[in-house]
C-alpha cells in the first residue's frame, strides 16, 4: 500500500493504528495572543481549543519580532524548521539555525523570538502537564521508542514504512502513529518526531 493524498482514516495494525496528516490540508489561525499565525498538524482531543487541548502539534511562520502566547498549565518544545531564529526564555537567548536542538520550556515562561533577517517556520508541540509530556528531535532512522504515540513531520522530502504501509512524504506532511509498539518501522529522508506520553487513560485515535 502506497498513498499521498490528503488526511486518510486511521488504518489499524493489531492495536495499533495511523493516520495520514497532509500540510496542504491545513487551516491557518490566530495566536491565542494575536501575535502571528499558526496551522495545527494534529490536537487531542479533535476539536479541542487553548482551554481543553491535551497536545497540541503545529506550525507557525514568524514573520516579525515579537512575544508568545503564555499558556499556564503547558509544557513546550519548539524547533526550527528553516530560516534563522533568536529566542528569549526570561533573560536567556537561544540563537537556533538549521539543524539547531528542540528548546523545551514552560507555558508560563516569558517568550519572545525575532527571525534573523527573512522569516521562519517554526514546529511547536505542546503538552498539557501532569497529564501528557512530549519531545521533539530529528530521526533520519527508525529508534525503538517508550512512546504512547508518534508524529512524524516531513523536514523534507521522506519515505515511512509501518510495517507493510509505505507513506511518502512532501515537506511538513505528518503521520501519526497511535501504539507504535511491536510495529516494523522504517524511515527513508529527514523526519522530525515528536514522542507524546501519557499518565494515565488509554488514547483514542483521533
Amino acid at each position: 500500500m502506497r498513498t499521498r493524498e490528503g488526511a486518510r482514516p486511521a488504518r489499524h495494525i493489531g492495536l495499533s493504528a495511523f493516520r495520514l496528516l497532509s500540510a496542504r490540508d491545513r487551516v491557518p489561525r490566530p495566536w491565542k495572543n494575536g501575535g502571528g499565525v499558526t496551522r495545527d498538524i494534529a490536537v487531542y482531543p479533535e476539536g479541542a481549543g487553548d482551554a481543553d487541548f491535551l497536545w497540541r502539534a503545529s506550525i507557525a511562520t514568524i514573520a516579525a519580532a515579537g512575544p508568545f502566547s503564555a499558556f499556564p498549565g503547558i509544557d513546550r518544545a519548539l524547533m526550527l524548521l528553516d530560516g534563522e531564529l533568536v529566542v528569549k526564555i526570561g533573560e536567556a537567548a537561544h540563537r537556533l539555525r538549521p539543524g539547531s536542538a528542540a528548546l523545551h520550556f514552560v507555558g508560563e515562561a516569558t517568550v519572545s523570538a525575532a527571525p534573523v533577517g527573512e522569516s521562519c517556520t517554526v514546529l511547536n508541540i505542546m503538552a498539557r502537564r501532569g497529564t501528557y509530556s512530549a519531545t521533539l528531535d530529528r530521526w533520519r532512522a527508525a529508534r525503538a521508542t517508550a512512546a504512547n504515540s508518534l508524529l512524524l513531520v516531513a523536514a523534507g522530502s521522506a519515505g515511512i514504512t509501518v510495517d507493510q504501509a509505505r507513506f511518502d512524504l512532501s515537506a511538513s506532511d505528518a503521520l501519526f502513529i497511535d501504539r507504535p509498539a511491536g510495529l516494523s518501522l522504517s524511515i527513508d529522508g529527514p523526519v522530525i518526531v515528536a514522542e507524546i506520553f501519557h499518565a494515565a487513560a488509554d488514547q483514542f485515535v483521533q
